[in-house]
């Protein structure tokens, strides 16, 4: 069959011309490496993404994780732009234990074999109105106006996910921003046709960048999630999770602050505060205001200070502090408690200090330090309140001095210890190579980077 090519290339000619014709917007990150215990047999990472590093992230990442982003202005005239944002993540299986195995991490459903299932999604899907009055509309799914310690990788701030909003309001002083996201978990997370798969919808307002002058700039957040149960949902006696309808709220503090000349600090002090199924802020739990369990009469409180330390060009610091303090109520089923079902404080303590010998070399000394209260149902009797630590020596090599500069190749040595890292802990070393013991020394390698 002869093909007429010359409407075809017309239609792609006339549809390019259609395009504004700047340049993609290409960006992501990416880590991966490799580690070997001391004591022979498999790694075992105390922290995850999905969890977080408590006392720490180098040397404490048994995954290989890595996002691409596309984006295009699809449109540019008199002040008002449309523009499109994918984001594209890979990772290999979520969890504690070291499943990196070989060359060809494959995509799937399995998720015990490093030959099998890995995770691949669409993270970000949404397009963007850029108004000639300053403000932002948008609508799909996105990481939406996330705040995170990065040397723990916490986010201590994450209302991600689908949905539409408004941004960029002027107010004069600071910003204003008012977003819907959407979360839904099934009663039974083995079968997503659940019939009681459980929405919940969460009301976003922000007032980011309030001048205080010199004290600092902040950012204030309130999220309200209402859970939308249907009456047989209600009615469901088999059915714990969807019967829990009650709303709760997330609010979030952040004064971020700048100051110093010798020695400049960049600072954040944060406050949160949190009810029924956004109180595991009073727990060290990751990604706030993304989940909304059905625990109810229950509250937490979170207060973290977090930033950077620069002392002259040679010398930086990374530090964050975190303390947590869950309360449940006396009508707080355990039944239907996710974390505590009684009342219990945490803490986090990681420094990360590093000394840069040349513009492309520097030695990174990481610890941290984490204890929580005992609660009887979390460890064994034979325990005081489980502790957990971590000391991470690196070397790095990397293109500059600054502590951001990236992409970051390290080579480490690594120790971890303490009660919770032992064998009667919840989330324990459980090693079949070795029996259940309450530490481990690991060497490793591992390249970060971001663009």
């Amino acid at each position: 069959m002869k093909i007429n090519w010359l409407p075809l290339a017309a239609a792609v000619a006339f549809a390019a011309g259609s395009v504004s014709a700047s340049a993609v917007d290409f960006n992501g990150y990416f880590r991966a490496g490799a580690q070997i215990n001391a004591d022979r047999g498999e790694v075992y990472c105390l922290g995850t993404g999905a969890d977080g590093h408590k006392v720490g992230r180098l040397g404490d990442e048994c995954d290989t994780y890595g996002e691409i982003a596309l984006g295009q202005n699809v449109y540019d005239k008199a002040g008002s732009k449309f523009s499109i944002h994918t984001l594209l993540a890979y990772g290999t299986t979520e969890g504690n234990r070291d499943l990196q195995g070989n060359s060809w991490q494959g995509v799937g459903a399995a998720a015990s074999n490093p030959w099998q299932g890995q995770r691949i999604s669409f993270r970000e899907v949404y397009a963007k109105y850029d108004t000639d009055g300053g403000y932002s509309i948008w609508s799909g799914k996105r990481f939406y106006r996330r705040k995170d310690i990065h040397i723990m990788d916490f986010y201590y701030l994450n209302n991600s996910g689908y949905g539409a909003g408004i941004e960029g309001i002027n107010a004069g002083n600071g910003n204003l921003s008012f977003a819907v996201l959407k979360w839904s978990n099934s009663d039974n997370d083995k079968n997503q046709e659940s019939e009681y798969n459980r929405n919940v919808y969460k009301l976003d307002a922000r007032w980011d960048g309030i001048n205080l002058g010199s004290v600092g700039a902040l950012d204030a957040s309130v999220i309200y999630a209402i859970p939308v149960i249907s009456k047989q949902q209600k009615n469901a006696s088999d059915n714990a999770r969807a019967n829990q309808s009650n709303s709760g709220a997330l609010i979030t503090l952040d004064l971020g602050s700048n100051f110093g000349s010798d020695i400049i600090v960049n600072n954040h002090a944060v406050a949160q505060w949190g009810s029924n199924g956004f109180a595991y802020v009073g727990a060290y739990k990751n990604h706030a205001g993304d989940n909304y369990t059905p625990d109810v009469d229950v509250n937490g409180v979170r207060l973290i200070d977090w930033g950077t330390l620069d002392w002259g060009s040679n010398f930086d610091l990374g530090y964050s502090f975190l303390w947590a303090h869950l309360h449940s109520g006396k009508n707080h089923d355990p039944k239907f408690a996710w974390f505590y079902p009684r009342s219990g404080w945490e803490y986090s303590i990681v420094l990360r200090p590093e000394y840069k010998w040349t513009e492309y070399t520097r030695t990174t000394l990481e610890l941290g330090y984490s204890e929580m209260k005992k609660t009887g149902w979390v460890v064994d009797e034979k325990y005081g309140n489980p502790d957990v630590y971590k000391v991470t020596l690196a070397q790095q090599f990397t293109p500059g001095k600054g502590f951001w500069s990236r992409p970051a190749i390290r080579f480490y040595a690594s120790y971890i210890g303490g009660d919770q890292f032992a064998d009667s802990w919840a989330v324990g070393y459980k090693n079949k190579n070795h029996g259940n013991h309450g530490y481990q020394f690991t060497f490793g390698t591992q390249v970060e980077a971001w663009w």
